[in-house]
C-alpha cells in the first residue's frame, strides 16, 4: 500500500504573514511586561486599606467605651438626684423611723453603686484616651497615603498613557493581521503559545531552532527546504520555517531518493 504525506504547500505559504503576527503578538508582550513594571498604586491602596481596617477597628473600640461612658453617666445622673430627693425627704420632710431607715438604706446602696460608678468611669477614661490618641494618628496615616496613592496613580496614568495608545493600536493591527492567516495554522500557532508561550513561530536561517536553541537534524532542515509540510520543533514544538540561503540540491534528491525507496517498499506490501 503507497502511503502520501499531506501536502501543506499552501499553509506553509501563510507562515510569512504568521510571523508578522508573532512579532505584533511579541511587541505587545514587551508593553504589556514593561506596563506591569509601573508602580500602579496596588500596593499603596493595600497598604491604605490595611490602615483603613485599624482606624475603623479603633473607632469600633472608641464608640463601644463611649456609649457604656455615656450609660455610666446617665445612670450617675439618674442616681445623684435620687439620692438628693432621699436626703431632702430624710432632712427636711420628718420622715417616720420606718420610712428614715429605707431611706437610710437606699441612701448607703445609691453611695456604693455611685462609688463603682465612678471607678469604671475612671477606667473607661483610662482606656478612650490612648485610644483616641491611637485614631488620630492612624486617621493622620490614612490621610497621608491617600494623598500618595492619589499621586502614584496620576503619575501611573501619565506613564502608561503612551504604552496603552500602542496597545490599541497594536489591538487593531493583531485583528487585521489575523484576519489573513489560515484558520488552521493560527489556530495551531495560538495552541502553542497557549501552552509554551511566545514564540508560536520562528524563521530558521541556519541550523539552529532559535526558539529554544536546539540543533536541528538534517532531516528536518531537508523536510523544511521540500516546503512540503509545516514543520514543528521536535524539542520545544515551535511552528518553523525556512527563510535562510538555499541548501546544496543534494539534500533535495537525497529526500526524494529516501522517499522513493519508502513508496517502492509500500508497494511490494
Amino acid at each position: 500500500m503507497r502511503t502520501y504525506e499531506l501536502d501543506e504547500t499552501d499553509l506553509i505559504e501563510e507562515l510569512p504573514k504568521l510571523h508578522e503576527l508573532q512579532l505584533v503578538d511579541m511587541r505587545i508582550g514587551e508593553l504589556l511586561d514593561e506596563r506591569a513594571q509601573i508602580d500602579d498604586g496596588s500596593g499603596k491602596a493595600a497598604e491604605l486599606e490595611r490602615a483603613e481596617a485599624r482606624l475603623a477597628q479603633i473607632n469600633a473600640q472608641l464608640s463601644e467605651l463611649r456609649g457604656r461612658q455615656i450609660d455610666r453617666r446617665l445612670e450617675r445622673d439618674g442616681l445623684s438626684e435620687r439620692r438628693e430627693r432621699n436626703q431632702h425627704r430624710l432632712w427636711q420632710e420628718m420622715p417616720s423611723q420606718q420610712e428614715a431607715e429605707a431611706l437610710q438604706m437606699d441612701l448607703q446602696s445609691t453611695a456604693a453603686r455611685l462609688d463603682q460608678i465612678g471607678i469604671d468611669l475612671q477606667d473607661l477614661d483610662n482606656r478612650i484616651e490612648p485610644l483616641e490618641h491611637q485614631a488620630e494618628d492612624e486617621q493622620r496615616t490614612v490621610n497621608e497615603l491617600q494623598g500618595e496613592l492619589s499621586e502614584v496613580r496620576s503619575s501611573f496614568g501619565e506613564q502608561v498613557k503612551g504604552i496603552d495608545v500602542e496597545l490599541r493600536q497594536l489591538a487593531a493591527a493583531r485583528r487585521s493581521q489575523a484576519a489573513v492567516v489560515d484558520a488552521a495554522l493560527l489556530n495551531r500557532y495560538e495552541m502553542i503559545r497557549s501552552r509554551r508561550g511566545d514564540p508560536g513561530v520562528v524563521k530558521v536561517t541556519e541550523e539552529v531552532c532559535t526558539a529554544c536553541n536546539t540543533q536541528l537534524t538534517s532531516y528536518m532542515l531537508r523536510q523544511l527546504q521540500m516546503r512540503q509540510r509545516v514543520q514543528q520543533c521536535e524539542n520545544c514544538n515551535t511552528i518553523l520555517y525556512w527563510a535562510g540561503e538555499a541548501r546544496p540540491r543534494q539534500w533535495m534528491d537525497e529526500l526524494r531518493e529516501h522517499s522513493d525507496t519508502t513508496e517502492s517498499l509500500d508497494d511490494e506490501d
